[in-house]
């Protein structure tokens, strides 16, 4: 494995930020270690919900998924023990709407955003 995907230290869900600490934990830069990247993603009604002061989402790192778009949604409705119906953040409306406005950041009709916690090159 050459990269690391984690969820953000500064989430409001305590089991994502304590996952975050074993992902880092786990993939220490330590000599002959396989992970050159960790990457953090958003995740809807945890990473937007934290207090002010926190660590806080700032993505670097965008993915064009205007392809996949599609099987992103069908992919979060057979999540739907978790997914909520709009105006909450964790809905399909607003997950789409995400994608569409991290898209719109980079010029294209949909992205993925994360932030790059560490790249070695």
């Amino acid at each position: 494995m050459s990269w690391m995907i984690a969820i953000p230290n500064g989430d409001l869900n305590i089991d994502h930020r304590i996952t975050h600490q074993a992902a880092l934990t786990a993939c220490r830069p330590v000599p002959g270690s396989p992970v050159r990247e960790i990457y953090a993603f958003e995740v809807l009604s945890a990473t937007e919900w934290n207090s002010p002061g926190t660590s806080t989402f700032i993505p670097n790192i965008f993915v064009n998924i205007s392809s996949h778009l599609e099987t992103k949604m069908n992919a979060l409705a057979a999540y739907e023990l978790e997914m909520r119906d709009s105006p909450h953040s964790r809905s399909i409306v607003n997950a789409k709407r995400l994608a569409e406005l991290r898209g719109s950041c980079v010029g294209v009709s949909a992205a993925e955003a994360m932030m790059a916690i560490r790249v070695i090159r």
